[in-house]
């Protein structure tokens, strides 16, 4: 168990152990039934990328291109809106 601070703006760090193990810049905050939190990871999904087995070979240039096409829809998505 790691113990840090709150600051007078609720802020807290989340301790560079957890961050290295969790590879993400992004957690989960749930509430329990007995009042205490529980903290976990929340995957970015790009991290994932290349994490399963395939015989397509690798291309360096997949993340850009994946970033480009997500941000594509969304922009696509907003202006339906």
């Amino acid at each position: 168990m790691v113990k840090t601070l709150v600051s007078s703006k609720g802020q807290t760090t989340i301790p560079k152990q957890f961050l290295k193990r969790w590879k993400t810049s992004k957690v989960l905050w749930d509430t329990l039934p007995d009042g205490s939190a529980r903290v976990s990871p929340q995957p970015d999904i790009m991290s994932l990328l290349g994490s399963a087995a395939s015989d397509i070979p690798y291309n360096p240039d997949e993340k850009k291109l994946a970033r480009q096409a997500i941000g594509l829809n969304a922009a696509q998505e907003g202006m339906e809106q």
